[in-house]
């Protein structure tokens, strides 16, 4: 397991460089110049000369590239103009809102997903099946601020029951907290909750045939403990892995949901830096988040071996 995991993480590294190098050239080649827009329009040639050469914008591609990644190996990841703080700075004050919502809505997503998954399961050809099938599909179909905005109209505008927009940080108050969140968090976790779901009930479908599943009825047990404790069990790698790339893509995916309900968080952090052309800003951030893409999958794989004692003992072989 040691050296399983030292072997992933040094396969990280030309991943990470591979992702700076890209992320790099596509700010560089975006039109538009990060010293005349903070200037302004009455700024005069001379004077975005001079910002452009204090932000050494000034200096060649490479050497520009090279100058920012022996900053990020001294814990550097650059400075932020337009915010006028550094770009770590700027990350944290904006990191809790998209993983309080990333949580909460791969909660919502798993719990709903594995309640319907295996109930669907257990009626499969029913109508009931039928139906589970048939609003997962919806889940999926429905992009995520059409879905948004649906519920904005009818439970805060007609309903009033919640909130239009903003955050409340969790020192506020837990009520006040998680009300700001409640329709964010349905709007993020709906596409997760359906994709989550067809695959529990596919990978379910799978494993009940099995002769250890028919085994377990004729010894007598009950079709509950047989699901819960057995088939699940066996077939939660699939569901697993589903689960670990959804909640990845929750952090990258925030950017529509978190610009629909004004959320201060990563996803609107980057979007509103792209718009100001914040270099440094937008290769820390997306940098960052690869990395917790790429470890979230990691966790994933390691969570296999605890899952299913054959993997763990694959990696002795």
């Amino acid at each position: 397991m040691g050296a399983y995991t030292l072997k992933r993480l040094f396969a990280l590294i030309p991943v990470l460089f591979i992702v700076s190098i890209v992320v790099f050239l596509i700010t560089r080649l975006t039109p538009g110049s990060p010293a005349a827009i903070i200037l302004g329009q009455g700024a005069s040639p001379e004077q975005i000369a001079a910002l452009s050469k204090e932000m050494g914008l000034d200096e060649p591609v490479m050497n520009q590239y090279f100058i920012w990644l022996s900053n990020i190996f001294h814990g550097d990841f650059g400075y932020s103009y337009f915010l006028n703080k550094p770009v770590l700075g700027a990350i944290w004050d904006n990191v809790g809102p998209t993983v309080s919502l990333a949580i909460l809505a791969q909660i919502f997503g798993v719990a709903f997903a594995l309640l319907f998954g295996i109930y669907a399961a257990k009626h499969k050809g029913t109508i009931r099946d039928e139906s589970i099938m048939g609003a997962s599909l919806l889940g999926i179909s429905i992009p995520s601020f059409l879905l948004g905005s649906f519920l904005i109209l009818l439970f805060a505008v007609q309903l009033r029951i919640f909130p239009v927009s903003g955050y409340v940080p969790l020192n506020a108050g837990l009520f006040e907290y998680l009300k700001y969140l409640v329709l964010p968090t349905i709007t993020l976790g709906a596409i997760q909750a359906a994709l989550i779901t067809r695959m529990t009930r596919s990978s379910l479908l799978d494993t009940i045939s099995e002769n250890f599943v028919k085994t377990a009825k004729a010894k007598g047990l009950n079709e509950r403990t047989i699901m819960l404790k057995h088939t699940l069990r066996v077939s939660f790698l699939p569901i697993l892995t589903v689960i670990g790339e959804s909640f990845a893509g929750l952090v990258t995916g925030a950017a529509v949901t978190e610009s629909l309900f004004n959320i201060p968080g990563l996803g609107q952090l980057i979007v509103s830096s792209i718009e100001r052309r914040d270099y440094a800003l937008i290769q820390g951030a997306v940098l960052l988040i690869t990395v917790a893409y790429v470890v979230i999958n990691l966790v994933v794989d390691l969570l296999y071996a605890v899952i299913d004692p054959r993997v763990r003992n694959s990696y002795h072989d």
